[in-house]
């Protein structure tokens, strides 16, 4: 069975799907747009503070940058993102700049939304629950926002959502005595690569986690996905050197210094406790926020501010029932799958510290890294309770998660804007003294 197939064989499904994305990329779209058109309004203000190299997107909120603006740059961390950034960010200045990337983002958001619900529906979950969880990750803070900002995460989330469902496609297919398709899935590895250097390691984990039989049959299987990838890497690497005449190999190690090391610190849990909460909980259920550096106009998660009862209590369930999922399944491959990438993320963030070095300019940013997968447990544990009955509460209790959620996101939404211009005016006001 081929994998369009696999996707789009039951009509139902399909159905689903167009409604999930058309319904949320008007939701980004309506809750984003009086951003966009405050940027708009004060342009000229809002320029003369931005730290973003003249970009037009001129709001730094939780630490991401607006790099599909910066067409031509290139490191060892966003090796070839370029190549995907330049046209776009040459189309958005012709059509439209923020608002461009608004809608863009918007529909890729929402693809993601819509491969979540295939993901559990291929899974075997019921049409309900894969609703109900699709949703619940689409009104979560990070698709809002990450709709909005023009950084490389909705588009890096995107292909790791995509990836995980092609991998399951290819565990089912290898169940059934199919093998797997190298091309497609080293050029899933080789993309995952350029957009996001580390991505790669959890991508690959899962590979090797979805295609392990005999040490020697695995190990051929990975060499020959890593030199299809490389080439392809290579390729792309000429073209970038051939188009902007340089290339990430040439500044790996400033912009490792650059965007890497400068970030590492040890963690410790009495100052950086407040970390899980940024990478677990505050994606999903937008915090309180404070501009706590007037020089970059830096708006992040205000840590002295507390959790509201229900932030704590959806925020641990969501955590529970994706630790669950993973002990109930344990002997599953595909839990292990999607476990590789919230492991390596807490690895490299909490362990490695990558992060922890910006500590109060918030962490939030990274869970496109592994937030899906969150969810993804989360519904496998839902969808193998024991009876109906209990399977058709947790679908009930995540769609009262999700009202909840999509109630405190539009309330912290507008909260965060209008914080956003008493702030400037602030600083105006103490500038025109």
């Amino acid at each position: 069975m081929s994998f369009i197939n696999y996707l789009l064989h039951n009509k139902r499904d399909n159905v689903w799907a167009v409604c999930l994305l058309l319904v949320h990329v008007v939701l980004y779209i309506l809750l984003n747009m009086p951003f966009i058109v405050y940027m708009q309004d004060e342009a000229q203000m809002l320029a003369a503070y931005s730290p973003f190299y003249g970009a037009p997107f001129t709001l730094n909120l939780f630490n991401f940058d607006p790099s599909m603006y910066y067409a031509t740059d290139a490191s060892v961390i966003h090796p070839l993102k370029n190549l995907i950034g330049y046209p776009l960010s040459q189309a958005a200045h012709a059509l439209g700049g923020n608002l461009f990337f608004l809608v863009l983002q918007s529909v890729i958001n929402a693809l993601s939304v819509v491969f979540i619900y295939y993901y559990l529906r291929r899974s075997g979950a019921a049409t309900s629950l894969a609703a109900v969880f699709a949703v619940f990750f689409g009104v979560s803070s990070y698709s809002l926002f990450t709709a909005l900002i023009p950084d490389s995460y909705p588009y890096v989330q995107l292909l790791l959502i995509f990836g995980t469902l092609y991998l399951h496609y290819s565990l089912t297919a290898r169940k059934e005595g199919g093998a797997l398709r190298m091309l497609p899935t080293a050029a899933l590895a080789f993309i995952n690569f350029g957009m996001t250097s580390t991505n790669i390691v959890p991508f690959l984990t899962a590979v090797l986690i979805g295609t392990w039989e005999r040490v020697g049959k695995t190990v051929r299987l990975i060499v020959k996905l890593g030199v299809s990838s490389l080439l392809m890497v290579a390729a792309a690497t000429g073209l970038q050197q051939l188009i902007f005449h340089k290339s990430w190999v040439g500044s790996w190690m400033q912009s490792l210094s650059d965007g890497g090391f400068s970030y590492v610190a040890p963690f410790s849990f009495a100052h950086h406790w407040q970390a899980f909460y940024m990478l677990l909980v505050n994606p999903v259920l937008t915090p309180t926020t404070v501009m706590n550096d007037k020089g970059l106009v830096a708006v992040v998660t205000d840590l002295a501010a507390p959790y509201p009862w229900f932030v704590h209590l959806i925020g641990g369930l969501l955590v529970l029932m994706a630790v669950l999922g993973f002990v109930r399944g344990w002997r599953s491959r595909e839990v292990w799958m999607l476990a590789g990438y919230i492991g390596f993320a807490l690895a490299l963030h909490i362990v490695v510290g990558f992060g922890l070095g910006a500590f109060q300019y918030d962490m939030y940013l990274y869970a496109g890294h592994y937030l899906f997968a969150i969810f993804l447990l989360a519904a496998r544990f839902a969808g193998q309770l024991p009876s109906l009955t209990l399977r058709r509460a947790a679908v009930v209790v995540m769609l009262i998660c999700v009202v909840v959620t999509l109630a405190n996101n539009y309330v912290m939404h507008g909260e965060m804007l209008e914080g956003i211009k008493q702030n400037y005016a602030e600083i105006a006001a103490v500038q025109g003294e």
